[in-house]
């Protein structure tokens, strides 16, 4: 019994050193990273039913995986944003900050600014050369950004090559714990201190591409990409990578520098790059085949449209290394493989043109050869600081009727006949008529000045357009007088003398129907006076007929002899700064008259469209003009009148009161009442989406990139300082989102490492309260070894 008390005894003072050992080991690792709590699991020893003291397991610890794989997940979401925000933030270094006026927006800017000092004096060298050094400033700082894009596009995919081999050799290190694992669980070892390793090993993994895993029975742990692909199992499975430099022009999967598992050549290996592997890994993929894409797109597509808007108003002030812009063909999605946009990669060749760069005032003149600048003028000038700056590229003027008038037989082949809009002529005399009673009052108020031999005045009309005419109508005062009019005055009584007497019943039936169709009218006037109207030409003459009055007495009638010319419809039309030009519509003006009138104002292209359409803007042609801007129209003070419009073509086309441009171009509301509407409208700088969908943007934000899979996520943006700003802004969004991103991942992952901490972590207080439990056991024991030896000494001194 004693020998079983000593070994019981000594059981548990070796159980309360190993204990101790356990517990200093526990402490002095307590601020090791990766170390878990490890604990001496004891049973009791029974031998023969009887208990024989205590025995040691193998050290555990007891670690929460479900736990640890959360925080490895959010180790992984850390590292892929972490990297990118890493790239990006030197992004957001070279637009540099707001104030510091060195980013693109600021260069393009300074470049309108320059433009505006030069339209106050053109021709100055200073400010042509200073205009052009900004441009030329602005052309490097857009290669500049290219160029570093692609840059940090290489430096990606050279991290991703060092990535690649500290994943493979991370891997190779969780494949030989897990080897030393399942030998030493076979051999009966603990096996703690092994999975603190390849847990370490399995977090620092997790930084650079994001697992998942499992643990067999055996102890080996399998570990997996987030999408299933196996990485350890039996054997490491080796990540490959065969990198190629990337361009604008060079992008995955055409270059083939994809990430697999495995040979990409063998078959079962996987193809990470499309997977999203997460992890620093992932993020750098993200950063070389979409982030650094996108903003290769992005400074494309400014430098694409700074170059061809200012060629759309006569200067060709950007071109690529041959002296040329590339074309803004639409990309076409239906192609195999697609087909691209003419302009990837041209941000890193624009430049200015070299015949600016050795004639400065081209900036004055403009580069078109059809478009004749005088010296001096700012008309180039002006067109870009109105619309290259700006979103509108040109205004039109767009008709909505058919002008086709010259196929009706005469003389319903006019304008005039078609619109309702006559030629005027109203002409009053300046002598009160109804001053006298009648006829002979006047007469002999002349004081014999009129006599038998001297009363006779002739009224000459005559629209030679027409033909018609002339028709002279002499008016014989004596005539009148014998008339009998009795309307109670003298101007009563002659103008019912001439249409109720003369123009009826003296009048051949010819000039009658001439009358009539000159519209011409005799009335008496508010004051008295005698009014005359006609859409043709008037003449007094008091010399030509029989017995005619003179010059002196045609004045006592309140007239002078003159030819007063009818006044056409019109129209004044300009383009940009250019004085107005007078556009008269004749009587015998057809569409073919009208267009040769036109075709003769300075910058304006003009043609009819398939439908008879008057159609107008600024350039020298119209379906391939080399320049655009600002075109003005003001309209004469004509109306239309449907009881004038020819019946055959014009009756009901057009209302009452349109003005003439108005009834051109079809720009009025019906009303009532009629509302004359802006002939003129604006139409913006647009491209094409695709082949397939040809709506208009002034900016693509779609379809972009080598592989015509780009978006530039600038929507909506119009002038060139806008698109510049919202890029930037873009690009600063987009790090404050990796950055917001990174901190709430931080947090959590902080959150997590301190729970998994408390939870399989060393606590001192613990360690400490465990081991006066030990001490109290070891003293125990001691005593119990003291009084066995007692008990020997007592039992030796007897024998």
């Amino acid at each position: 019994m004693g020998i079983s008390s000593l070994n019981t005894a000594l059981t548990g003072l070796s159980l309360a050193q190993r204990q101790i050992n356990v517990i200093s080991n526990n402490v002095a690792n307590a601020d090791t990273e990766g170390y878990s709590r490890k604990i001496l699991p004891q049973y009791a020893q029974v031998i023969d039913g009887q208990g024989a003291g205590v025995l040691a397991s193998n050290l555990i610890r007891r670690v929460d995986m479900n736990l640890s794989s959360t925080l490895w997940t959010q180790v992984s979401s850390v590292g892929e944003n972490s990297v990118q925000a890493t790239y990006l933030s030197r992004i957001e270094q070279f637009h540099g900050p707001p104030d510091s006026e060195i980013s693109i927006a600021s260069y393009i800017s300074g470049l309108e600014d320059s433009f505006t000092a030069l339209s106050d004096d053109p021709s100055n060298p200073l400010l042509l050369s200073q205009a052009v050094d900004q441009a030329v400033d602005t052309a490097e700082k857009i290669n500049d950004f290219a160029d570093y894009v692609s840059t940090l596009r290489n430096d990606a995919q050279n991290e991703i090559v060092t990535t690649v081999d500290e994943i493979n050799n991370l891997i190779g290190q969780i494949q030989n714990i897990n080897e030393q694992i399942v030998t030493d669980l076979n051999n009966g070892r603990s096996i703690a201190s092994s999975e603190d390793l390849r847990d370490q090993a399995v977090k620092e993994l997790s930084g650079l591409i994001e697992i998942s895993f499992f643990i067999q029975g055996d102890g080996a742990m399998i570990l997996q990409t987030n999408n299933g692909a196996e990485l350890l199992g039996i054997e490491a499975h080796e990540l490959t990578f065969d990198p190629s430099p990337v361009a604008a022009d060079l992008f995955y999967p055409d270059s083939g520098s994809g990430v697999y598992i495995d040979d990409p050549d063998e078959p079962g290996s996987v193809n990470l790059t499309d997977a999203s592997p997460g992890g620093k890994l992932g993020g750098l993929i993200t950063l070389r085949d979409e982030t650094f894409q996108k903003q290769m797109a992005q400074i494309d597509e400014l430098a694409h449209k700074m170059a061809t808007r200012f060629e759309a108003q006569g200067l060709l002030l950007f071109v690529d290394e041959t002296g040329t812009i590339p074309g803004n063909t639409a990309p076409d999605l239906t192609t195999d493989p697609e087909t691209a946009v003419p302009y990837v990669g041209f941000a890193q060749d624009i430049r200015v043109n070299q015949a600016i760069l050795n004639d400065h005032t081209l900036l004055q003149s403009g580069t078109e050869i059809s478009d004749s600048i005088e010296a001096g003028s700012n008309v180039v000038i002006n067109r870009i600081l109105n619309h290259t700056f700006g979103s509108i590229s040109y205004q039109e003027a767009a008709g909505s009727l058919d002008l086709t008038v010259s196929g009706y037989a005469a003389p319903n082949n006019t304008l005039q006949d078609f619109l309702g809009v006559r030629s005027t002529n109203e002409v009053s005399g300046t002598r009160n008529l109804s001053t006298y009673a009648d006829t002979a009052t006047f007469i002999n108020a002349t004081n014999g000045s009129i006599d038998a031999t001297s009363n006779t005045f002739r009224i000459t009309l005559e629209e030679a357009d027409l033909g018609l005419g002339p028709v002279n109508l002499d008016i014989d005062l004596s005539a009148v007088d014998a008339y009998g009019a009795a309307t109670g005055s003298f101007g009563g009584d002659l103008v019912s003398y001439i249409n109720n007497e003369y123009i009826p019943n003296v009048l051949a039936a010819g000039d009658q129907t001439a009358i009539s169709d000159m519209g011409a009218t005799f009335t008496l006037g508010s004051n008295g006076q005698l009014l005359v109207e006609s859409t043709g030409d008037i003449t007094f003459d008091a010399t030509s007929p029989a017995n005619a009055m003179g010059a002196s007495n045609l004045n006592l009638l309140g007239f002078s002899a003159n030819t007063y010319e009818a006044e056409d419809p019109y129209f004044d039309v300009a383009v940009g700064n250019n004085d107005f030009t007078r556009i008269t519509i004749e009587p015998a003006d057809d569409e073919a008259s009208l267009l040769a009138k036109l075709q003769n104002v300075p910058g304006l292209a003009v043609q009819y469209g398939a439908g008879g359409e008057l159609q107008l803007r600024p350039g020298n042609d119209y379906t391939d003009p080399e320049f655009g801007g600002e075109l003005r129209i003001i309209s004469g003070a004509f109306e239309t009148s449907s009881a004038s419009a020819n019946t055959l073509i014009g009756a009901g086309t057009l209302p009452d009161g349109v003005n003439l441009v108005s009834a051109l171009f079809g720009s009025f509301n019906s009303g009532p009442p009629v509302q004359n509407l802006n002939a003129v409208s604006s139409v913006e700088y647009g491209s094409e989406i695709s082949a397939s969908d040809t709506s208009t943007v002034g900016f693509r934000d779609e379809y972009l990139g080598p592989g015509a899979n780009i978006r530039t996520n600038i929507p909506g943006a119009t002038s060139l300082s806008d698109f510049a700003q919202k890029m930037i802004n873009e690009h600063s969004q987009e790090l404050l989102r990796l950055e917001t991103r990174i901190s709430d991942d931080q947090t959590f992952q902080d959150l997590l490492q301190d729970q998994l901490t408390n939870d399989s972590g060393v606590n001192m207080d613990e360690e400490l309260s465990h081991l006066i439990v030990i001490q109290t056991a070891y003293s125990a024991s001691a005593r119990v070894l003291n009084a066995i030896k007692e008990s020997f000494d007592e039992l030796a001194s007897i024998f």
